[in-house]
């Protein structure tokens, strides 16, 4: 049947050899079978009741039949006219339906009935539903109308009228009828079918396309994470050494070279962190922490290296700090705020020629659990066209073309500020113009950290000295300068410089606390930290460990291994602090 179907239909798969669609190609075939079988069945007519001088049907099945092939030939030239050429074909059969029951047969038979089938049946798969109900409706009204007046329902032949179609042509359009409502009903559930197959095949390789950028996503991930440990490790050294030299108060001369140095590699670092964090962002990756801190310490040291850089420009940098912040303190995220800040600043040194850069901490509101400040950057630079507002927080994109060759960066620290304050629950504001400067503003929710715990913060002359840590960092320079971090806070800690040697220390000491690098020789941080976890002590087994790292996508993987926290690379004094205050305080409740 499927070979003989395919020699009929010929014809009309050839009028839509480019066509993909199942359902359209079968909605095409549908309508050519009607009218090809239409056209035989009228020449059936016209051949059997033409000798019997039936010159009313002869008539009728000429017109049809002409009607039919000019159809036929119109839906093979022109596929795209389909729907008219279905509404034509499907009126003129209701109007053989109404005809029949009303001028010829006088009753309901089994051809009307047929017809009255294949009208619905098209109207539906061609059409559609909405028309397919509304042909339906018309051509069952006569029906419907006929019974409720009397009428009857005969499926026999009755040769006594005149007016009846003669035999054997009555019966020869009957089979034919449902030879055509046969292969209409196939065409239609084959296209189903096939539309199935496909959607199946698809889905496969869909599966297939997930399970591959799911691999893509893991290896980036790893790329990410290498990146960013071997990025940020030198780093970690140049910032930390910095900071030391800072603090053991060198001369005025060696301290301006030293910011200069300090306010380089936190540049440095803040461009590796708009890189990385876009991805970790972008792959859903970045939580907020909740670290306590004074804000306007935190935001003087921020604006400090950024003086240092305006003023090389020979720019005004002014902060003002509202002055209900002096004494605050806050729980929030210091490096993503640290961030917003910088990439923001920055931009303002950057592209400011002349003129001044301020930024103001505008307390908005107060209560006694929360502080709403606002914070603006603004400054007398260049300015951005109001066309160019939304274009700028895209990703790799700046206002004009030429803006990265005469400026530098990588177009990537709006769109870091714009996401980053997304996790803060705030957006970034913008009024600027070309020639009159810009003013970017957002507003933060803190949460105050209450009195008692301020104290605990305030670490200026807090004693660590009682504090027994374990370090294991693989990079020599690091380890020096973490000895030397320590050091400063009175603490004397044992330092290692692998997971495995780290493993041992634990077993045959008793430490308040270890600082685990994740990468390195042997055993890996997260390889070391299992192991810890699976010791029959349960005081070394339940030991606080710190992940010590370089890496931007590993916050959940940490948690998961079986860290308590973490301390990002490059490491300042006032986190190292924070993580130091939940050691003793952990040590303060176990006593």
């Amino acid at each position: 049947m499927h070979k003989l179907l395919t020699r009929i239909t010929l014809p009309a798969t050839n009028a839509l050899k480019n066509e993909d669609d199942n359902y359209l190609r079968s909605r095409f075939i549908i309508c050519y079978i009607i009218l090809l079988f239409s056209i035989i069945k009228g020449l059936i007519v016209i051949g059997v009741v033409l000798p019997k001088h039936q010159t009313t049907q002869v008539v009728r099945a000429t017109i049809s039949t002409l009607v039919y092939s000019a159809l036929v030939w119109r839906l093979l030239t022109k596929p795209s006219a389909l729907k008219p050429i279905a509404h034509i074909m499907l009126g003129m059969g209701i109007a053989l339906v109404w005809t029949s029951i009303f001028l010829y047969a006088k009753h309901i038979n089994l051809i009307a009935l047929q017809f009255l089938f294949m009208v619905i049946m098209g109207g539906f798969y061609i059409l559609g539903s909405r028309i397919g109900i509304i042909y339906a409706i018309v051509c069952t009204t006569p029906i419907v109308g006929f019974l409720a007046m009397g009428g009857d329902v005969t499926v026999h032949l009755n040769n006594t009228d005149f007016q009846q179609l003669a035999s054997p042509a009555y019966e020869l359009l009957a089979a034919l009828n449902f030879v055509t409502i046969i292969i209409c009903q196939y065409m239609f559930y084959e296209a189903f079918m096939q539309n199935i197959r496909d959607k199946e095949a698809l889905n496969n390789k869909l599966k297939v396309s997930m399970l591959e950028a799911q691999k893509l996503a893991a290896t980036k991930s790893s790329f990410l994470s290498t990146m960013s440990h071997e990025l940020r490790t030198p780093l970690n050294s140049v910032i930390g050494i910095t900071e030391l030299l800072i603090e053991d108060k060198p001369e005025e001369r060696q301290k301006e070279n030293l910011h200069i140095l300090q306010h380089s590699a936190n540049d440095l670092l803040s461009l590796i962190n708009n890189v990385l964090d876009f991805s970790k962002i972008d792959s859903d990756k970045m939580v907020l922490e909740k670290v306590s801190f004074r804000l306007s310490e935190f935001m003087q040291n921020i604006c400090t290296g950024m003086r240092v850089k305006a003023n090389s420009k020979k720019l005004d940098f002014v902060l003002d700090t509202d002055p209900q912040l002096d004494k605050l303190w806050v729980s929030s995220d210091p490096t993503r705020l640290s961030q917003l800040m910088y990439n923001l600043g920055g931009n303002a040194i950057k592209f400011t020629e002349h003129g001044s850069i301020t930024v103001k901490l505008k307390c908005v509101a107060m209560s006694d659990d929360k502080a709403t400040v606002q914070f603006s950057i603004t400054d007398t630079g260049i300015g951005i066209h109001p066309d160019k507002h939304e274009a700028i927080f895209e990703s790799f994109t700046q206002a004009e073309s030429h803006t990265t060759r005469k400026y530098g960066g990588t177009g990537l620290g709006l769109a870091i500020v714009k996401q980053i304050l997304a996790l803060f629950g705030s957006e970034l504001h913008l009024d600027s113009s070309p020639g009159n400067g810009s003013k970017f503003s957002f507003t933060i929710p803190f949460a105050i950290v209450p009195q008692i715990q301020q104290a605990a913060n305030n670490t200026e002359h807090a004693d660590y000295s009682h504090l027994r840590l374990l370090v294991a960092e693989d990079n020599d320079v690091n380890r020096l300068l973490m000895k030397k971090q320590l050091e400063k806070l009175n603490i004397q800690a044992t330092l290692v410089e692998n997971g495995q040697l780290a493993f041992e220390s634990c077993v045959n000491n008793d430490y308040d606390a270890i600082l685990m690098d994740l990468h390195m020789p042997v055993l890996n941080g997260y390889e070391a930290v299992h192991k810890i976890r699976t010791l029959e002590d349960n005081n070394k087994a339940n030991i606080y460990i710190i992940a010590f790292t370089a890496s931007v996508t590993e916050q959940q993987e940490i948690f998961s291994a079986g860290f308590n926290n973490f301390l990002y690379k490059p490491v300042n004094m006032t986190e190292l602090h924070n993580k130091l205050e939940n050691i003793v305080a952990r040590k303060q409740l176990m006593h």
